[in-house]
């Protein structure tokens, strides 16, 4: 099978990670531990959240998991219940992994454990998380009939030259004791033969079925891009960058009537398509005028700036009454 992806799975034990150097190193994704149970109890990561916004800002694909200890369905509903909220507001281009791999689990039947790890998966889906499960390739072969969860994406351990699980996976975690610019210690590698996102959007999954701001149409306005970091996305979310935008003015047909994940957002054309951006005051400015720059001179910046704004505030108004 061909490599989509290259990318490393993290957890609290690699500590702070340097997201950009791993994008350097040539990383295009991570998978971040979601949380587990210790003595005390069932816990969230607590890098979690610091490692999915570092790897996201560093422009990486991101995908989550969680290590099991349940032996019953109520046990797998509680580690789910704290899970779950941990991934409230959160969007991931990868799925959220069931880590199945406990000595603990061995006491219980094939039949008993794989049902366990589908309850856990058909709660995510519900749930609209894009589930899937990991394991090592004799943990599979002993102690789980995987022909039970061979519709959900499996992600397999197997740390010898060639992979040696014969049933069908979607990811494989080659080495545990591997190393990456940007990571102290040794970090999991992993190749991904799957584009997920295309399922996840299509589906509605891992939030990617918000829609995003309410938006007005508008005319006579354009995007002014004075900043060189000005990215622009094919969507209201900041992890669907298309690229940066070059300095000029853009034809403006949508703004948001209310403010979304921070900030307003505007619909503007570029290249014979529309796309979404962000209005980010020491990068970009909507203003009145045509696209042909009328409008940016400075002396009549300011008033029509405060033109535009008033007619926001008034289009605004009109939506919410």
């Amino acid at each position: 099978m061909a490599v989509f992806q290259s990318g490393i799975d993290v957890s609290r034990y690699q500590g702070s990670v340097n997201w950009s150097r791993v994008a350097a190193a040539g990383k295009q994704f991570a998978i971040v531990r979601l949380g587990s149970s210790n003595s005390n109890g069932l816990y969230v990561d607590p890098y979690f959240l610091q490692n999915v916004n570092g790897a996201h800002t560093a422009g990486l694909r991101v995908g989550a998991y969680y290590y099991t200890y349940a032996k019953t369905q109520a046990e797998v509903a509680k580690e789910l219940t704290l899970f779950l909220d941990a991934l409230e507001g959160l969007q991931l281009e990868y799925p959220v992994f069931v880590d199945v791999e406990a000595n603990s689990l061995t006491s219980l039947s094939r039949s008993q454990l794989t049902s366990l790890v589908k309850y856990a998966m058909d709660i995510l889906y519900q749930r609209k998380w894009y589930a899937g499960w990991y394991s090592y390739t004799n943990f599979i072969n002993s102690y789980l009939n995987a022909g039970d969860l061979s519709q959900y994406p499996l992600w397999v351990a197997d740390y010898r030259s060639k992979l040696g699980y014969t049933g069908p996976y979607t990811m494989w975690q080659y080495s545990g004791s591997g190393t990456c610019d940007g990571v102290s210690g040794a970090v999991d590698l992993d190749y991904s033969y799957t584009d997920f996102l295309p399922a996840i959007k299509s589906g509605g999954f891992n939030n990617y079925g918000v829609s995003g701001p309410n938006m007005v149409d508008v005319k006579g306005y354009t995007l002014n891009v004075f900043g060189s970091r000005t990215e622009y996305f094919y969507t209201a979310n900041v992890n669907d960058i298309v690229g940066y935008l070059p300095l000029g003015n853009y034809e403006v047909v949508k703004i948001s009537s209310n403010q979304y994940a921070g900030y307003d957002w505007v619909i503007f054309r570029y290249n014979g398509g529309e796309y979404w951006t962000a209005l980010i005051d020491d990068r970009n400015r909507l203003q009145a005028g045509a696209e042909d720059g009328t409008g940016s001179d400075p002396d009549n910046c300011a008033e029509l700036l405060a033109e535009a704004n008033e007619e926001i505030a008034r289009l605004r108004n009109d939506l919410n009454n």
